[in-house]
């Protein structure tokens, strides 16, 4: 089953991908993350990331030295493996058409790509897994940077892990899980771990552990004149600011991550539905419950729009702590004055915490191996599983909670998805927690003091129209904004956004762009529509 299509109940929680708003974009419950950009609104905004970009004045004997000169492999478009290495995750962006794909192995190969951006004027694009809403780590004409070779994840050593700015997520989850440890990440198995962390990063645990940008305690990056710079808190602590939040692409190539890590314990998953005539209380009920749950509960609220069918109202939760809390608690919100009642089902199951992050990533029925991409480039695996999805997504992030006008306004968009015949969804993340005790500008990550985020997202077949899916998803946007906070997350990347500056970045904004003028005063990473 693809992870984008609705959820199907299971015989049980560990065989069935339930989660949340996610890195991948799935209609299906899966856990919250992201990716290296994200977020296309579609309609005429997807025409942004398909516009072609000139090549520069690179002629074909600059390519072929440039292919000489690196221990990665350089991928043009007469080579058999072009039509591979040239596809994103999401199948709207495959009539991009890049110039080359260097897949580097260390940051000399990196500092070659960009003194040969440099010289030729040719635009580079950045690539980790590959998972950009926008379609923004690609574009004609440019030269991507693929770091998915850097991919070790490295023993943890007193607290801390490297690891490689290509590494996947699901092989994040593997590697600490055997010396009992993690990092808060997203669900989606593939999205690369630098794009996550450069945006944000959220997921089940980050109420009890904060956001995965939270945990960052190191990253050495590649900068536009081709040197190696290591930051933390004391040392190029500006840049190490910015890289807690800005996205990915605008100040750098980063090569490696470090991290605090936390315990990994057994854990408890839980899913409970309801019919839809209960819908409106479903969300109030959640929405006044789940930012405020211990630490360790994280929760998120599904409407499904289900085409020529009746909608579907779910909650997925996650706790660190005993099968028991987690019981009691979900009680409350079933019972609470107003609230739904009783679920139509529920399940609550514990579980290993490596079994629950590969249930969320849709793998409990898949080897190691099988959890990722077919093929054999870098970053995949030719005994890999996973296919791509087609989709677009847009968000809203919530400081209060919805007026009841504003709960039927959402229950009617998705009623309108079902009888357009569109397979969307909003869903609703509970944050709170840790994620809100960090400072509103200790890090470029500023929406400290939501209550929720909301991920809306329409999907369909890849030979697919996306016209009336995306005409749906901007309603569906347009009819929220008066609700939310006017900020949206920046790992959503959406074009269709005009005050994106101010929606991702906040008072962060001015900040930001002091450091871009630092690292990157002649604009060599600005080529994509939404850099600094």
């Amino acid at each position: 089953m693809k992870r984008r299509t609705l959820l199907q109940a299971g015989t049980g929680l560990a065989a069935t991908s339930v989660a949340v708003a996610t890195g991948c974009g799935t209609t299906t419950g899966r856990a919250a993350g992201a990716s290296s950009a994200a977020g296309a609104a579609g309609g005429g905004t997807a025409q942004a990331t398909t516009a072609s970009h000139a090549a520069g004045r690179a002629t074909e004997a600059g390519w072929t030295a440039l292919g000489k000169s690196l221990d990665g492999q350089l991928i043009r478009a007469s080579d058999a493996a072009y039509a591979a290495a040239r596809r994103l995750y999401n199948t709207r962006y495959d009539t991009l058409k890049p110039s080359a794909v260097a897949y580097v192995k260390h940051p000399s190969d990196i500092a070659e790509c960009l003194a040969f951006a440099r010289r030729y004027e040719t635009p580079v694009a950045i690539r980790s897994g590959g998972h950009s809403y926008a379609g923004w780590s690609s574009g004609n004409g440019r030269l991507i940077i693929d770091v998915s070779a850097l991919a070790k994840v490295g023993a943890p050593s007193g607290g801390i892990t490297r690891i490689g700015a290509g590494a996947k997520l699901i092989d994040v989850y593997q590697g600490l899980a055997a010396h009992g440890v993690t990092i808060p990440g997203g669900s989606c198995p593939t999205v690369g771990i630098s794009g996550l962390t450069l945006g944000g990063g959220h997921g089940v645990v980050s109420r009890a552990y904060g956001l995965t940008c939270d945990s960052l305690v190191g990253a050495t990056v590649v900068t536009a004149d081709g040197k190696t710079v290591d930051c933390e808190a004391k040392h190029h602590s500006d840049l190490f600011w910015a890289l807690r939040g800005a996205g990915n692409g605008n100040f750098g190539v980063v090569t490696e991550l470090r991290f605090r890590t936390h315990p990994a314990p057994r854990a408890v998953m839980a899913y409970l539905t309801w019919p839809w005539a209960k819908a409106a209380k479903v969300v109030d009920s959640w929405q006044k419950w789940g930012p405020v749950q211990a630490d360790e509960i994280w929760s998120a609220c599904h409407l499904d729009a289900r085409p020529g069918g009746t909608p579907g109202v779910s909650v997925a939760a996650f706790s660190l702590g005993t099968k028991d809390d987690l019981q009691n608690a979900l009680d409350k919100l079933a019972d609470q004055p107003g609230g739904p009642g009783p679920a139509k089902s529920v399940r609550v199951t514990p579980i290993g915490y490596l079994d629950a992050m590969e249930s969320y990533a849709g793998c409990s029925s898949k080897s190691s191996a099988q959890c990722h991409t077919p093929g054999s480039l870098p970053g995949q695996n030719g005994a890999g599983k996973l296919g791509r999805e087609t989709y677009a997504a847009r968000s809203h992030f919530y400081d209060r909670s919805l007026p009841t006008a504003g709960i039927q306004a959402m229950l009617q968009q998705i009623e309108r998805g079902g009888r357009q015949g569109v397979a969307g969804n909003v869903a609703l993340t509970a944050l709170g927690g840790a994620v809100n005790r960090v400072g509103r500008t200790d890090t470029a990550f500023v929406h400290r003091g939501s209550r929720f985020l909301a991920q809306y997202l329409a999907s369909w077949p890849e030979k697919g129209s996306p016209g009336s899916r995306t005409a749906w998803l901007n309603a569906f946007h347009d009819a929220m904004r008066r609700y939310a906070s006017g900020a949206a997350y920046q790992n959503y990347t959406d074009p269709g956004l005009t005050d994106w500056k101010s929606a991702y970045y906040g008072a962060a904004a001015d900040r930001l762009a002091q450091v871009k003028k630092a690292y990157d005063p002649q604009r060599l990473f600005s080529t994509f529509p939404q850099a600094l």
